[in-house]
C-alpha cells in the first residue's frame, strides 16, 4: 500500500554508510566458478562449496562425438546442481571442450555440419534447463571455423536470453577475432599455467587484462580475471598439479604464502589468499569479475577458503574506497644470509633483496629491500624467528651514520598508499633517534634516500613525500613529530609513544591532486590531496590546533606514486651521565607486520565494475540531481531522489554481484523524493541502490559498515 508523505517520499535501509560514486547504475560483477565432473554424478558435489558466493556456475566438460551428440552419462546429476543454482540466483553454463584436445570439433565446425551442431547445443540447453554455453576451446581447437561458429551460436542463444561466454588463454589471443569477441556476454580470461617458475604470479594477470582491454579495446566489464586453486612443482621436466586445498591441509600458514618446499624437496608455486584478494582488486578496478578454475581445489569451510577471500575481498568495508593491493612482507621467508644476524664492522656493510634474490633479509614480494650498517656504528639487525609473526629486531646506531632498513620500488604502486608496520619499543631512559621517511625510487642503487646510505637530514631531498620521526631524548615518552615544508620537523605530540610499547601504526598517504577517501573503525575519512594521516593502535593522530590532514614536504611531485620506506635509527650514544645510566646501542626496535596497501585510482577507481546504462529519454541530466544517500538511524538509509515529473519508480538495493537485497516500487512526485528502504538483514560491505523509472535511472554506490 502506498503512502505519500507530502512532496518528500519515503521508503526503507539501515546501518553506517560511504557514499562511493553516484550517476551510475552497475553490472553485474562476476564470480564465475567451474564444476569438473570427477565422479559419477554431479550430485556428488551438491554440497561440497557455497552457492551463495557465486554468481555464475560452468559445469565441465561436455564433449560430442562425431556426429555431434552428447552422451547422457555427461548430465548424470545435474539437475540437483541447476535447481540448487537457481534458487541462489546464480546462473549455470554448460562448459565445452576443455584444454585438452578434441579433434571432433573440426569436423563439427565446418560450414557443412556447423548448423546441426548449434541446434544440438540449444537442445542441450533445453534439456538441462541451463542458462547458456562457455566454450573453452584451445589450442588447435581454434580454428578458421572459430568466429563463425561462435557468431552463429550466439545468434541463436541470445534470442531466448541465453549466454555465450568463452574462456580463452593468452598464448592463443591472435586467434580471437574482434567479432568473435563480440559474440560473447562475458570471456574468462585464463591468467594461469605460464611457463617459468610461477604459474600465475599477479604480474601475468595484469599482462592479460591489459591486453584485451587496452590493446584490444573490449570493455572492462566484458572481462572475467581468471584464477587458480591449485599449483604447480617441477618433477624433472614435468610439471605436477597439487590442489590449493592439500597445500594448506599439509603445510602451516600456506594460505598466506604462493610458494612452498615440499617435505620431498619440491617447490610448489600457486596464488595464497594475498594474491587470489589483489588479483579481485585488479578485476574490480580494471574488469567486471573473477573466474575460478576449479571449486573442488578450495580450502572449503574453513577461513582458508580462496572463494571466501574473493568474496571478502569484493565486500571489504575499510581501507582506501577504491579497490586496493596488499603487499605484506612475509620475513619467515628464506634469507640469504647464514643466519639471522647482521652486525656493524669496521667498515660500512649493506645486503639488498629482491623477489629472486635473497641478502640478508627475506625476499620481498614485490621491489626490493636493504639493511644498511655504519663502520663502527655498534648496531645490528635480527631476524627474530622466537614470535609470530618473525620481527626484524634493530639495535640502534650510536653514531650520524644510521643502521638503515628500508623496503623500496615496490611493484603496482600508487599515488595514494598506505604503509603499516608493528614497532615494539625497548628503549627506556635512552636517547637517540628514529626516522621513518616514505616515498618514491625508481630502484637505482644509490638513487634516492630509500636505497642509499645517508641518513634524511634538513635539506630537499628528491623523492620524499613525508617523513616521521621519534625523538628519545629524556623522559618515558619519545617526540612524534612530522617532515615540515622547510625541510624539518613539526611536533605532533610527546604521550602516545613510550618508550616501551607495542604499537600499530598506519601511515595513510595521499599524492594524488583530488582528495580520497577511506574507511577506517566504521568512520570514514577523507583525505586532501598532498596529505597523509598517521593512525597509532587505531587513534588517529592530532598535531597543534587538533591538525590531523599532515602536508607533504613538497619534495615529491604530485600524482608521482609512493613506492618506497625506510626505517632509520641514529644517534643512540647512551646517556652515561644520568641516573641510571644507559649504554650506547641500548635503544631497541623491532618491526613486523609490515605492508603498503596500494589504491587503484583515476578512471579505474571510478569503474569498479559500474557501466553506464541508457534511459529511454533523459530529461535532467544526473550530474545536475545526483542521487544521494544519508544515514537516519542505526536502521535506516535515506536515499533522495530527484525527478522532473511524476511517475512511478523501482527502487532496488543489489549487492556487488548484482543481486537484489531489497526492492520496491514507489510513486515520485516532481521534485526530490526521500525513500527509506529496509536491509537489517544486509551484511557488511558493498551495495547499490538504484532507481529506475521511465525517464531516467540513476543509482549510488555505498558502503555498509
Amino acid at each position: 500500500m502506498k503512502k505519500y508523505l507530502t512532496k518528500y517520499r519515503r521508503l526503507v535501509l539501515c546501518a553506517a554508510i560511504l557514499v562511493l560514486s553516484t550517476g551510475m547504475l552497475q553490472a553485474q560483477f562476476r564470480v564465475v566458478g567451474y564444476l569438473p565432473k570427477y565422479t559419477s554424478t554431479f550430485a556428488d558435489h551438491l554440497n561440497a562449496f557455497d552457492f551463495t558466493k557465486l554468481t555464475h556456475l560452468n559445469v565441465a566438460f561436455f564433449n560430442p562425438d562425431t556426429a555431434g551428440n552428447f552422451p547422457s552419462s555427461q548430465g548424470t546429476g545435474l539437475s540437483q546442481i541447476v535447481t540448487k543454482a537457481h534458487l541462489n540466483n546464480v546462473k549455470v553454463l554448460i562448459s565445452i571442450a576443455g584444454g585438452s584436445n578434441q579433434s571432433q570439433y573440426a569436423k563439427l565446425l565446418l560450414n557443412s555440419n556447423r548448423a546441426a551442431f548449434i541446434n544440438k547445443l540449444v537442445a542441450l540447453v533445453s534439456l538441462y534447463n541451463v542458462d547458456g554455453i562457455d566454450v573453452d576451446l584451445e589450442g588447435d581447437n581454434i580454428d578458421t571455423n572459430y568466429e563463425s561458429f561462435v557468431t552463429e551460436l550466439a545468434d541463436t542463444l541470445h534470442p531466448s536470453g541465453k549466454l555465450l561466454t568463452a574462456a580463452l588463454a593468452y598464448y592463443t589471443r591472435a586467434k580471437i577475432s574482434d567479432n568473435a569477441m563480440a559474440a560473447f556476454d562475458f570471456v574468462n580470461l585464463m591468467a594461469y599455467d605460464l611457463a617459468g617458475k610461477e604459474h600465475s604470479p599477479y604480474s601475468f594477470s595484469k599482462l592479460t587484462i591489459d591486453y584485451w582491454r587496452d590493446t584490444r579495446g573490449v570493455a572492462a566489464s566484458k572481462l572475467t580475471l581468471g584464477v587458480p586453486f591449485y599449483g604447480y612443482y617441477k618433477m624433472g621436466t614435468a610439471l605436477t598439479a597439487m590442489f590449493y586445498k592439500d597445500i594448506t591441509a599439509a603445510y602451516t600458514g600456506a594460505e598466506n604464502r604462493d610458494t612452498i618446499k615440499r617435505t620431498d624437496g619440491y617447490v610448489v608455486n600457486y596464488n595464497g589468499k594475498p594474491t587470489i584478494m589483489n588479483k579481485t582488486a585488479l578485476a574490480m578496478a580494471r574488469g567486471g569479475g573473477v573466474m575460478i578454475w576449479q571449486l573442488l581445489q578450495d580450502d572449503t569451510g574453513s577461513n582458508k577458503s580462496l572463494l571466501k577471500a574473493i568474496v571478502d575481498k569484493i565486500h571489504s568495508a575499510s581501507g582506501w574506497d577504491a579497490p586496493y593491493l596488499t603487499w605484506a612482507y612475509d620475513l619467515s621467508t628464506k634469507t640469504g644470509n647464514a643466519g639471522p644476524l647482521y652486525s656493524a664492522t669496521t667498515t660500512a656493510k649493506s645486503s639488498t633483496s629482491k623477489s629472486t634474490v635473497a641478502g640478508f633479509l627475506p625476499y620481498p614480494p614485490y621491489g626490493s629491500s636493504m639493511v644498511f650498517l655504519g663502520a663502527n656504528t655498534g648496531a645490528s639487525f635480527l631476524i627474530d624467528s622466537t614470535t609470530v609473526p618473525y620481527n626484524i629486531k634493530a639495535i640502534a646506531s650510536s653514531g650520524s651514520s644510521p643502521s638503515k632498513l628500508a623496503w623500496y620500488n615496490v611493484y603496482q604502486a600508487s599515488p595514494v598508499t598506505t604503509i603499516s608496520f608493528n614497532l615494539n619499543l625497548n628503549a627506556a631512559l635512552t636517547n637517540g633517534q628514529l626516522i621513518i621517511p616514505f616515498g618514491y625510487s625508481n630502484g637505482t642503487i644509490n638513487s634516492s634516500i630509500f636505497n642509499g646510505t645517508n641518513q634524511l637530514t634538513s635539506t630537499n631531498t628528491a623523492g620524499v613525500f613525508g617523513a616521521v620521526r621519534l625523538d628519545f631524548y629524556g623522559g618515558n615518552y619519545a617526540t612524534l613529530s612530522f617532515r615540515n615544508t622547510a625541510f624539518g620537523y613539526t611536533t605532533i605530540n610527546s604521550n602516545v609513544f613510550n618508550k616501551v610499547g607495542s604499537y600499530d601504526v598506519e601511515l595513510y598517504c595521499n599524492n594524488a591532486t583530488t582528495a580520497q577517501s577511506y574507511t577506517k573503525n566504521a568512520t570514514t575519512y577523507t583525505l586532501p590531496a598532498q596529505k597523509f594521516n598517521i593512525w597509532v593502535n587505531g587513534t588517529l593522530q592530532q598535531g597543534a590546533a587538533s591538525l590531523t590532514n599532515f602536508s607533504a614536504s613538497g619534495e615529491l611531485p604530485a600524482d608521482s606514486v609512493i613506492n618506497s620506506f625506510t626505517f632509520n635509527t641514529s644517534g643512540n650514544s647512551g646517556t652515561p651521565a644520568t641516573t641510571p645510566p644507559t649504554l650506547a646501542n641500548s635503544l631497541q626496535a623491532k618491526l613486523s607486520k609490515v605492508d603498503f596497501k596500494l589504491s587503484f585510482m583515476g578512471q579505474d577507481a571510478l569503474e569498479m565494475g559500474a557501466r553506464t546504462m541508457q534511459s529511454a529519454a533523459v530529461v535532467a541530466k544526473p550530474e545536475e540531481h545526483p542521487m544521494k544517500v544519508s544515514m537516519v538511524s542505526d536502521r535506516q538509509v535515506k536515499l533522495t531522489i530527484y525527478s522532473a515529473l511524476k511517475e512511478h519508480a523501482t527502487v532496488i538495493i543489489t549487492d556487488y554481484f548484482g543481486k537484489i537485497v531489497s526492492q520496491n516500487n514507489v510513486g515520485l512526485e516532481e521534485g526530490y523524493n526521500e525513500v527509506l528502504m529496509d536491509v537489517r538483514s544486509v551484511l557488511s560491505g558493498l551495495y547499490i541502490a538504484s532507481s529506475v523509472a521511465a525517464s531516467k535511472k540513476q543509482s549510488i554506490k555505498f558502503k555498509k559498515i
